[in-house]
């Protein structure tokens, strides 16, 4: 069971601390190994300790925490020269070692931490109940003691950092005050300096542990004894601008291969750049083209008509209008600003990979002029509300059901995240637009409207979701994230049965099309989710089903493999499922999904669905 990890001095393995048998049991069972970075060269290398748990590292010096006592070990000799014994200690837990070589050392069960110089032990703070995780740095020490996050000064004064939901194991430097901290039944958050934390990992599901964990802030490394499941992982931390739904490193690697004359690459890049310089000329798009002025009096309130409600020839003035499922009415296209948005979306989306995979700074200069005409500029701007989406002649001016028509904005956000670093679009138009973001999410989630939307139960409740969770994700609050990301759970338990079928979604007259529609949504919150700790993809709800069994009880009819005997009454289109397909393969590691997909697109489907999942 491993339960800490420690790089050695040149960085070329890990230690290892080892329990074999109980966590506390002093049976001789236990030791400590090595273990190559790249998880091979695995050694048992020292025997004869008990159960070992936190290491610390000085010179050739290796100490491990075990028991009652610190077993020094010299690296060099590969042997235990000494044990420290430590009086009145029966749970030693962490460990760690300042720049002087002065060990410190956590008695959990005690409630208290050790100072050993000169391999002579004394007491250094009391009163610490369930005192693990340390880290010595110039300026003192880091502790975690049940919940808390503390930080000791020079003068041993404390102060609470934040709290933890469960309990800390593990602490780590990640730089400018910052901290990665475990806790061991599989969770890691990222600590900022100010208290704002950010969980990074969730495994407790998955009974992996994270106990004692190790940072290489240099390559941003987190390495992860998982101590139950007798594995240790490792993760990398991405810094800086990262997008939700766009892969980076997928872009990355394309642009790896454009450079090395790859055929493929260069064949998708040229047909994107010609798509980008066509954007070029455009005109920007506002919520101010419209030529009917919401009931507000103001342009700037975004504003659409209910596509599925139509005139009553048997009233004098046709109202209330009627609605007729599935059946568009022409008149919505009058009002301009849903299908502009739509625009808006895929245009940003291609200039910004355009920008990203050429240079061509033409693109990020357009981007942003769209970019601050629909959300910053005073004259243009769309205010932060949607009050006024999908009213209904003759009943109601807006209803929360609208909000749906503002899935676009799950796109542009990333689009804004892929065009950092670019010129054109300047840290005070990032700001702008994440304050509006930030006001948008707070209608949402205290707005009427919004409160309609986030209660839906079919595809309405599951696509709220997911742009209520990257909206909050890309304004950088992580703690609503995780909550509305959690409520997946609850919308799945709900929509999907035992078979896979999702009634909500089957009662339409296009059942087909709105099955694949909410799977949309599911796929697009699960791959945002993740950001947030929270894994969707595999969760099974308490029916035994998640995404995958809804997906593969749609497939086979989406396929034409089984006969659709729900109604369809408009064409269906496999495109929207090919995308699914792209996803699911590699998420589910299942080449069906693959297959499936290319007898769809043989030659490939839409340009950024290629760059972003394709073949």
């Amino acid at each position: 069971m491993p339960e800490s990890v420690l790089p050695d001095a040149t960085h070329s393995f890990l230690f290892v601390s080892l329990i074999d048998g109980g966590g506390w049991d002093a049976d001789g069972k236990g030791g400590v190994g090595k273990l190559g970075l790249d998880g091979t060269h695995y050694d048992y290398w020292i025997h004869g300790l008990n159960a070992p748990k936190g290491l610390g590292r000085h010179g050739n010096r290796l100490y491990a925490a075990d028991i009652s006592n610190v077993a020094v070990i010299d690296i060099a000799k590969g042997c235990i020269i000494k044990k420290i014994e430590v009086a009145g200690a029966t749970g030693l837990n962490d460990i760690t070692v300042d720049d002087a070589g002065i060990v410190y050392v956590s008695d959990s069960k005690a409630g208290k931490v050790y100072r050993i110089e000169k391999d002579v032990p004394t007491l250094y703070i009391d009163n610490l109940p369930g005192a693990n995780g340390l880290k010595a740095t110039r300026d003192g020490l880091y502790i975690l003691a049940r919940k808390a996050v503390l930080f000791a000064d020079a003068n041993k004064n404390l102060r609470t950092i934040t709290d933890l939901p469960n309990g800390g194991d593990g602490v780590e430097l990640a730089g400018n005050g910052d901290l990665v901290v475990s806790e061991w039944v599989g969770y890691v958050y990222y600590v900022y300096a100010d208290g704002r934390k950010e969980l990074l990992l969730d495994t407790h599901n998955d009974k992996k542990n994270t106990a004692d964990i190790c940072y290489d802030a240099a390559n941003h490394i987190l390495y992860i004894p998982e101590f139950n499941g007798k594995a240790v992982s490792a993760w990398r931390l991405t810094t800086g601008a990262t997008t939700l739904l766009w892969n980076e490193h997928r872009l990355d690697t394309w642009k790896s291969k454009l450079i090395s004359g790859d055929a493929t690459a260069k064949d998708l890049v040229d047909r994107l750049r010609e798509q980008a310089d066509h954007l070029l000329d455009l005109p920007a798009l506002s919520v101010m083209d419209k030529t009917i002025t919401p009931p507000s009096g103001s342009k700037h309130d975004y504003m659409s008509q209910a596509p599925y409600f139509w005139y009553d020839s048997s009233k004098p003035n046709g109202l209330p209008y009627l609605r007729r499922d599935g059946e568009r009415n022409p008149e919505i296209y009058k009002i301009t600003d849903h299908r502009e948005l739509g625009e808006l979306g895929g245009r940003l989306q291609t200039l910004a990979v355009a920008w990203k995979l050429t240079g061509d700074n033409r693109f990020s200069e357009k981007a942003a002029n769209l970019l601050r005409h629909w959300f910053v500029d005073e004259d243009s701007r769309m205010n932060p509300n949607l009050e006024f989406g999908q009213g209904i002649p003759g009943i109601n001016t807006g209803r929360g059901i609208g909000i749906i028509e503002t899935i676009p904005l799950i796109g542009i956000a990333d689009a804004v995240t892929l065009l950092h670093g670019a010129q054109a679009w300047t840290a005070a138009d990032d700001e702008a637009l994440h304050s509006w973001y930030a006001q948008y999410l707070r209608w949402m989630l205290t707005s009427k409207n919004g409160g309609e939307e986030h209660k839906a139960a079919n595809n309405h409740g599951s696509w709220y979701l997911a742009q209520a969770t990257d909206f909050a994700l890309f304004t950088g609050d992580t703690a609503t994230a995780r909550t509305l990301a959690l409520e997946g759970r609850g919308k799945m338990d709900h929509q999907i049965e035992p078979d896979g079928k999702m009634p909500e979604e089957l009662a339409r007259t296009n059942g087909l099309g709105y099955s694949t529609y909410n799977l949309q949504a599911l796929f697009t919150l699960a791959a945002i989710a993740r950001h947030a700790g929270v894994d969707l993809w595999n969760y099974k709800n308490t029916q035994n089903s998640g995404i995958r069994t809804a997906f593969d009880w749609l497939l086979p009819f989406a396929m034409d493999e089984k006969k659709w005997t729900y109604q369809q009454i408009s064409r269906y289109n496999k495109d929207e499922l090919y995308a699914l397909l792209l996803q699911a393969w590699p998420v589910y590691s299942d080449s069906e999904y693959l297959n499936a997909a290319r007898q769809i697109h043989p030659g490939g489907g839409n340009l950024l669905t290629e760059l972003s999942w394709g073949l």
